[in-house]
């Protein structure tokens, strides 16, 4: 029979290693064959148990299960349907468990040059060397390692492709992070595992021929790890002082920010020979925990080719063409003499070659060639942000290329349209995500690395509509929780790297440590976390610390208000208030906590939260007679406020004087990040889809238009994507990505029902914009495919939907009369109007 469940997945990953959750999500798409009184049978297997001992038995509906976590290693799942005293199963899939490294007889090892401390100057990368015999009965091998810094691993010489850059971002001081890597098959016989490692952002040394955003002195770099065999029976091989090999790599220096340096005349680890190896030291792990991340390793997703090259005052310039986070490549062929090249990566270029203003400087790669040596190179333990090369040295003959490295999130779904600008607006919203796509969402991939918190929930649609970052959001959860102060205090960048204290805004000396629209994200991205993906444990999982979030915005309030912050944050207009952007992000914090109390199960929690709303509405009431200058970022949150307390004449009027502010300022939009999505929803809500269109597209105006006018291949920072004073002004940012969801929810007309969670339903209700001509969206969602296109057809617009089996839809479209359809594929042709009169319900 066809193959009744799909898309297996345990917590979010199709087959993910070293899982250490106390518990595990099994969830899986049916193919609509199922019928009411069939049972779904769930069943778990691992070498040391039984299948019956583990199996779940569901009702028809159930799309998910959560079971404690197995104490094997190897586990196999799958699922199927039980007909006729039988049971049809579908596809298998597997997961692995993390082990409790520090209870399995590793030991904490250190190279002895940098067992305590690196000495000023030493960034050269260690590397540790364990010995397994492989035997014919082997099935599997595993390495599970801790490590605060960047690990290379290789077999015998050869690079484990996935898994680069990792382990991954922890906090500095307190936590190591682990992975676990499948080393396959090993063919029988010995086999040398090496762990190459730098201190990436863990121990960053003051060098001032480097570009640094912060210097950080936490933990040197020590190794805790295992290898685990498995066939004809279990063999483990552990890190232990005085037995573990060790030495110092070839890669002489490695920044995490400022580049790498390599001898291409060092032999590399798996070369080198009795007199270039030590025997590792005892190290201290004690003073950290070990975690386990659960976003997909980093891998190489794409390789960009040279565009275009020209001779600059300083070297070979080299254009990929579009801007990326990676790494650039460089071949070569051998040369008579010794060479030294240096690739310095940017984003901009001037008059003399690459220009690093946006990114920091200086910034460079650097490889030393012997005479007679041919080979290619790489840095491997950063990354940079960058569309340009400039290749200083030697570099006649050599060939480079871009190398894209991300997180492997899955995609997930896509926005197309005929109209251009639409289209490359998405195309560079999308290209600043995976640039920031790493062990955290950053902010940028060069200049600060840092996992600003705000861009979480305000662009959660241009994240997770693109990508299947189910598991990678729990990850920056961790990471919020992590960072969470005593006092219940979030700060705005987590891991908090750096500490924003003393950096004063708006009268404000914490402004940029501490803000509710970035803080806010430990109740806001769990709640939409669960909405996406249904998974309740998210919400359970960080109750606590939201409940500790809310506690410290209450006592920072006076009188129903709270002042602190950056306001709405890169306004053009930047009058409005701080008390009543601050406040209004107070507002949806209680309202979105308000929602999850309801959930998990807390209503004295949510009548607390309730209360606490209405004081806030109250107080806002002294902002409720705006002046006659008064900013679209005022007026945007006083309409809004008044739909909140249910005064409709007020709301209208309200938003009457935006719409004459609006125009007042030219037609162009003044927000800020803050506000920017909650005026485009309330402007398409009320008719004037047509507005944002025309203001968004305008090249002459700071905004989405100037920026594509500018050139840019990735979002950038600022709204007008101009030269800013140095350290300034990125060219890869994600964070005003907030247009994505008009895109998706309501051009393409895509997006789910109100009330709906993880997919069960949606709603189509496209916007037949007047220039554009075509516009689609396909998301592949936790209950499968939906799909939304329509064009114009002769006078004509004809709609294309798609409804996945497990899924049903409610479809609003000009001209036809609002209904309900179910799975397959529905068509329509619609009159040709310029605006959508009804656009539907906001989920």
């Amino acid at each position: 029979m066809p193959n009744t469940f799909s898309r297996l997945r345990a917590n979010g990953l199709e087959s993910p290693l070293g899982v250490d959750s106390s518990s595990v999500r099994l969830s899986w798409i049916a193919d609509g064959s199922l019928r009411p009184d069939d049972q779904i049978i769930v069943e778990l297997e691992s070498p040391d148990s039984a299948p019956a001992a583990n199996r779940h038995v569901l009702t028809a509906d159930a799309r998910s299960i959560v079971v404690p976590r197995p104490a094997a290693r190897l586990v196999r799942w799958r699922v199927g349907v039980e007909r006729a005293g039988g049971v049809d199963w579908g596809d298998e899939r597997g997961f692995t468990t993390a082990p409790d490294l520090e209870s399995s007889g590793a030991q904490w090892i250190a190279h002895p040059d940098v067992a305590d401390a690196r000495a000023d100057g030493d960034d050269r990368t260690v590397w540790f060397a364990l010995a397994v015999d492989a035997h014919p009965s082997d099935t599997r091998a595993l390495l599970h390692l801790a490590a605060p810094g960047v690990v290379e691993v290789r077999v015998d010489g050869r690079l484990l492709g996935d898994g680069l850059l990792g382990p991954g971002y922890s906090d500095l001081s307190t936590e190591t992070s682990a992975a676990t890597h499948d080393l396959g098959p090993l063919a029988p016989g010995p086999h040398t595992v090496t762990i190459e490692m730098a201190s990436g952002p863990y121990w960053i040394s003051d060098d001032p021929g480097r570009y640094r955003k912060f210097a950080a002195q936490h933990q040197a770099p020590r190794l805790l790890a295992m290898v685990e065999q498995f066939g004809a029976s279990t063999r483990v091989t552990t890190t232990a002082p005085g037995r573990t090999r060790t030495g110092r790599g070839a890669t002489i220096a490695a920044h995490w920010y400022g580049g790498e340096d390599f001898d291409a005349a060092v032999p590399e680890p798996w070369q080198q020979g009795p007199g270039d190896v030590a025997a590792a030291v005892a190290a201290d792990g004690a003073s950290t925990r070990i975690w386990w991340p659960e976003h997909p390793p980093l891998a190489v997703v794409e390789t960009r080719q040279e565009m275009s090259s020209w001779d600059g005052v300083r070297g070979r310039v080299v254009d990929f063409g579009v801007n990326v986070a990676g790494v650039p490549e460089i071949r070569w062929q051998p040369g008579a003499q010794d060479r030294v090249v240096e690739m310095h990566p940017a984003e901009l270029i001037g008059a003399d070659g690459v220009d690093q203003d946006s990114t920091g400087t200086p910034i460079f790669d650097s490889v030393r060639i012997p005479a007679g040596h041919g080979g290619s190179w790489s840095p491997r333990f950063g990354y940079h942000g960058f569309r340009y090369v400039e290749l200083r040295g030697r570099s006649e003959g050599m060939e480079v290329e871009a190398r894209v490295i991300r997180a492997a999130n899955a995609r997930a779904g896509a926005f197309t349209s005929g109209d251009p600008f639409l289209q490359r607006l998405h195309e560079v919203i999308d290209r600043a995500v995976q640039g920031n796509m790493h062990s955290v969402f950053t902010d940028c991939p060069h200049r600060e690395k840092l996992g600003w918190l705000e861009q979480l929930h305000f662009c959660f649609d241009a994240i997770a509509r693109g990508y299947d970052v189910e598991a990678h959001l729990r990850d920056m959860l961790h990471h919020a929780n992590t960072a969470q102060l005593p006092s219940g205090a979030i700060p705005n960048t987590v891991p908090e790297f750096v500490d924003f204290s003393g950096h004063p805004y708006l009268g404000d000396d914490d402004a940029f440590r501490f803000d509710v629209n970035w803080g806010g994200v430990i109740v806001h991205l769990p709640l939409a976390h669960f909405r996406e993906y249904g998974d309740r444990r998210v919400l359970e999982d960080n109750l606590e610390a939201m409940q500790s979030y809310v506690a410290y915005l209450g006592s920072r309030q006076v009188a129903g208000l709270i002042d602190f912050g950056l306001g709405d944050w890169i306004a053009i207009d930047a009058s409005a208030p701080r008390e009543l952007v601050a406040s209004h992000g107070y507002l949806r914090v209680l309202e979105s906590a308000e929602v999850i109390a309801g959930i998990v199960g807390k209503p004295a929690w949510a009548s607390e939260l309730r209360a606490q709303a209405g004081v806030v509405l109250r107080a806002l009431r002294r902002y409720e007679t705006p002046g006659p200058d008064a900013s679209q970022t005022e007026l945007v949150i006083l309409a809004d406020v008044a739909e909140r307390r249910g005064e409709s004449a007020a709301a209208d009027a309200f938003f009457a004087s935006l719409l004459a502010r609006l125009e007042a300022d030219g037609g162009a939009f003044t927000v800020g990040e803050v506000t920017f999505a909650l005026l485009v929803e309330m402007l398409h809500r009320r008719g004037h889809a047509e507005l944002v269109h025309r203001t968004i597209s305008r090249t002459d105006v700071p905004g989405y238009g100037m920026q594509l006018a500018r050139g840019v291949t990735a979002l950038a920072e600022t709204w007008s994507a101009e030269r800013l004073a140095v350290g300034e002004g990125s060219n890869n940012h994600f964070m005003l990505g907030m247009i994505d969801r008009w895109l998706q929810s309501d051009v393409a007309g895509l997006r789910q029902s109100p009330g709906s969670i993880a997919w069960r339903s949606a709603v189509i209700a496209p916007t037949f914009l007047s220039s554009v001509p075509s516009a689609a969206s396909v998301y592949h969602s936790p209950r499968g495919t939906y799909r939304v296109a329509w064009r114009r057809e002769e006078r004509r617009v004809r709609v294309e939907i798609e409804v996945p089996a497990d899924g049903q839809a409610r479809v609003v479209i000009p001209g036809v009369a609002p209904h309900d359809v179910g799975p397959g594929v529905h068509v329509y042709t619609a009159a040709d109007v310029e605006v959508a009169a009804e656009v539907g319900a906001h989920g």
